[in-house]
């Protein structure tokens, strides 16, 4: 009887060690950190991008537990790519308590996870009542461009032209380059469709992004934007973080990656990673990630 109650209990603390199945790495230094630590150091930045693979719970649980420890004394104002800027209105309403909660989400187009992953986020804002940036291009204006190219803005009717960034760029680098490798390795039935259009409409996400926290800042200067996007639109300080940095030159950005290795406890940090962003979330690898 003895030898099983020690059994149990090295199972116990062997289950409280791996329950945390991630670690965070400073790309500067290489040492772990604890979320609180990150968060603290965090804390120098005026601009925050989490990267997120927006099907892994890991990293969701991971922005549910890191946005109340940076909501402290400096004004903290959430973003998302997951709402997009034409129901700007309807989020703002919500958060102010003056839409219920089913008449938000028939008004907003939630994503299908938005329950799980995003519902915390949002409910935390409406309880704390943060600014929350629906940040994202309507996807029926993207979806138009990665089907017919970007000429079909000129035929846009007036009242969706307005959710235009005021600048779009195309640029022909290593960004680009990683966006056709990336589609080409998921075998992507979107790769039927012109393989530059698609990555244009990329961009536009990327523009209006950047355009819309750009914005946010400009209304509340000396506020810190948490901003919740897809990793690659954020990875390396491409993407939409590029953009930010052209029009905000002077703020502190930092910016989060997942990456995924079979020994993700002890991992060493790659030339890739270092590069990748400020702080690395090492994950197991998980449905073929990697």
């Amino acid at each position: 009887m003895k030898y099983i109650i020690v059994i149990l209990i090295i199972i116990m603390n062997l289950t409280i060690l791996s329950a945390e199945e991630y670690r965070i790495v400073d790309s500067r230094t290489g040492k772990t950190l604890s979320l609180q630590q990150m968060a603290n150091e965090l804390k120098k930045y005026d601009l925050i991008f989490f990267g997120e693979d927006h099907d892994n719970a890991t990293l969701h649980k991971l922005e549910r537990e890191l946005v109340p420890l940076l909501d402290t004394k400096r004004e903290l104002i959430l973003s998302l790519e997951m709402f997009e800027r034409d129901v700007q209105s309807d989020l703002d309403a919500y958060i102010e308590g003056w839409l219920t909660e089913d008449e938000f989400l028939a008004k907003s187009r939630p994503w299908s996870n938005y329950k799980d992953d995003y519902r915390p986020l949002i409910e935390y804002a409406k309880q704390k009542k943060l600014t929350v940036i629906a940040a994202n291009i309507p996807r029926s204006i993207a979806g138009k461009m990665a089907r017919t190219g970007p000429d079909f803005t000129d035929t846009l009717p007036e009242e969706d032209k307005k959710w235009l960034p005021n600048k779009i760029s195309y640029p022909d680098d290593s960004y680009k380059k990683a966006f056709l490798e990336t589609l080409e390795n998921m075998h992507s039935p979107m790769m039927n469709n012109n393989p530059d259009w698609l990555y244009q409409a990329q961009c536009l996400k990327d523009e209006t992004m950047a355009e819309s926290i750009v914005n946010a800042l400009k209304m509340k200067p000396k506020a810190r934007v948490l901003h919740f996007n897809g990793d690659f639109h954020s990875r390396y300080f491409s993407g939409t973080v590029s953009r930010v940095q052209e029009l905000l030159p002077k703020k502190k950005i930092a910016v989060i990656s997942p990456s995924y290795s079979e020994n993700w406890q002890t991992a060493n940090l790659t030339a890739e990673e270092k590069n990748a962003g400020t702080y690395i979330i090492f994950l197991p690898i998980q449905g073929g990630e990697q």
